[in-house]
């Protein structure tokens, strides 16, 4: 939780100092992001299973001032994405793979030319599946089972991109997105 808070507390003293130096994402811009994503998110209590990977879409819709040469841009998009998670009785193992479908919409702080802070919240719906793999022993074998496990998922996060040059940036989020941490690419256009 501390480090949670130092970073809110840099992203703060960042967005206060800074000098407006131009546009990294403005009213009709579109940005794809591509990323790999760590912790689990979808199923709580399980421990993750591989990194989970997205691909996101947002496009620059509204701009809102915020006093003097400071402004913002409201975003609205998708993302789609799959990943997976585990968690072990001692006895066997529950695996679970999720494919997720979601809209986002994302709040652009807009100060700097190559920095993009953003707070943004998500809504889709996931398709799950999970199966018993028994651990070999006589007491496991007689137990399996598979099963859909499909629902709503939702959260909030924070993220940031660093942009190169007008058109490429890398990019992080932290919250309940996806995962907990995704890293990543983003491409403007």
């Amino acid at each position: 939780m501390k480090k949670v808070s130092l970073l809110l507390v840099l992203c703060m003293l960042v967005f206060v100092t800074a000098q407006s130096q131009g546009d990294n994402f403005a009213k009709g811009s579109s940005a794809i992001n591509l990323g790999v994503g760590f912790g689990n998110t979808i199923y709580s209590g399980y421990n993750m299973g591989a990194p989970s990977i997205s691909a996101s879409y947002e496009y620059g819709i509204v701009e809102i001032g915020m006093g003097s040469s400071l402004k913002g841009i409201i975003s609205a998009g998708g993302i789609l994405g799959y990943g997976g998670a585990s968690k072990d009785y001692g006895w066997g193992k529950v695996k679970n793979n999720f494919f997720l479908v979601a809209a986002r919409g994302n709040y652009h702080f807009i100060f700097h030319e190559k920095f993009d802070p953003y707070a943004g919240i998500i809504l889709g719906y996931y398709f799950g599946n999970s199966k018993w793999d028994d651990d070999g022993s006589p007491a496991s074998a007689w137990y399996s089972w598979e099963e859909n496990t499909n629902g709503f998922h939702g959260g909030a996060y924070v993220g940031a991109r660093w942009f190169f040059n007008p058109t490429w940036a890398v990019f992080s989020e932290l919250g309940w997105n996806i995962s907990i941490f995704t890293v990543g690419g983003t491409f403007k256009f």
